[in-house]
């Protein structure tokens, strides 16, 4: 049975959230954000409005479920918490973090990583001391998702390593392979790419990685990369314009290591083209205005990881694509962006 709420009930239920947003407790509103995110649906502008201010008034009296559970519905929906919102919810780390379990931990690391935000000194010491504590308690997920977070953080903000990274991955040593589900070792292989190729610093010299990483590991992720080949209409409609501009190109080539897949290849460029739907953008939020015109660290991460493989990386974000009418000045935008990344246009006939 479809338990989501069709249309007219969706409307409904935001105009209640409208209404009832300034009595919510701690945990109502927890739940509301949570519910959405479970659903996939972002709340609507207004609706939202009264939510962040909803965490800014209850940030203080959160217990640590309902802090973990805010923060990690923002990073599902891809929704940057307001200024004033991940101000108290930082805040509400230090308090809430010696009280963490092991889930919530790994939740609030990995949500952070993926919202690209970088906690004080203050949090992130929070954090790191959950993590000692509760580390020995965590199950798959919870290592896979907090070695992810620790990783992109120390490769796309710079934030360093903690002292406790290396006993996460001797945790993994234990664990056993024929257990974990693709998506386990997809993400242990992708945050062994991002330790060899992406991040520096001390500890990172002293860990010791299980032997089924380059093996089992790198084949589920190889597997992901060879089945997931969707092209959408814009993809496709990209791909054509260039190669009207007589530029050859292969569509979903994998790089040479095969660990990764471009939409478009320019083969004797070398350059990787890419097509950035709304997914690739964080959703921003202030008083004024909401806007997807910044990167997710996930596709920030995807650029790194191409740049090392091609010459060069060439993105092509989805609101500047649909805003230009008709295939001419498209395919003048494409050449554009060709141009600027260095490929050599033949003339027209």
């Amino acid at each position: 049975m479809d338990c989501e709420p069709g249309a007219e009930a969706r409307a409904a239920l935001e105009v209640a959230v409208v209404h009832v947003a300034p009595s919510m407790d701690g945990q109502n509103v927890a739940n509301i954000w949570w519910s959405y995110a479970t659903l996939g649906q972002e709340p609507v502008a207004e609706a939202r409005a009264g939510l962040e201010v909803a965490v800014v008034r209850v940030g203080p009296h959160m217990n640590a479920q309902d802090v973990a559970n805010t923060v990690h519905a923002h990073a599902t929906l891809g929704l940057m918490p307001s200024s004033a919102a991940q101000a108290v919810l930082e805040v509400a780390v230090v308090r809430v973090g010696p009280s963490m379990n092991a889930q919530e931990v790994s939740s609030t690391v990995r949500a952070h990583a993926t919202l690209g935000l970088v906690p004080g000194a203050e949090a992130r010491a929070a954090l790191e001391a959950a993590i000692v504590r509760v580390g020995p308690s965590m199950d798959v997920q919870g290592i896979s998702r907090t070695v992810w977070g620790l990783l992109t953080s120390a490769a796309t903000l710079g934030v360093p390593l903690p002292a406790c990274y290396p006993f996460l991955w001797r945790a993994t040593c234990g664990l056993n392979v024929g257990s974990l589900k693709d998506i386990d070792l997809m993400i242990f292989f992708h945050a062994n790419l991002l330790h060899a190729e992406l991040v520096s610093g001390d500890v990172r010299d002293e860990v010791a990685f299980p032997p089924w990483i380059m093996t089992e590991a790198r084949e589920a992720c190889m597997r992901q990369v060879r089945d997931d080949a969707t092209v959408s209409k814009d993809h496709k409609q990209l791909a054509s314009i260039i190669g009207d501009l007589g530029v050859p190109y292969e569509v979903e080539c994998s790089a040479d290591d095969g660990n990764f897949s471009v939409d478009v290849f320019l083969t004797v460029d070398d350059v990787a083209v890419e097509f950035d739907g709304p997914t690739h953008f964080i959703n921003t939020f202030d008083s004024d205005a909401a806007s997807r015109t910044t990167k997710t660290m996930k596709t920030e991460l995807r650029d790194m990881f191409l740049r090392r493989r091609y010459r060069g990386v060439l993105s092509v974000p989805h609101f500047e694509w649909e805003v230009m009418r008709g295939s001419a000045e498209k395919k003048a935008y494409v050449a554009m962006k060709l141009r600027a990344a260095g490929v050599s246009i033949p003339a027209s006939p």
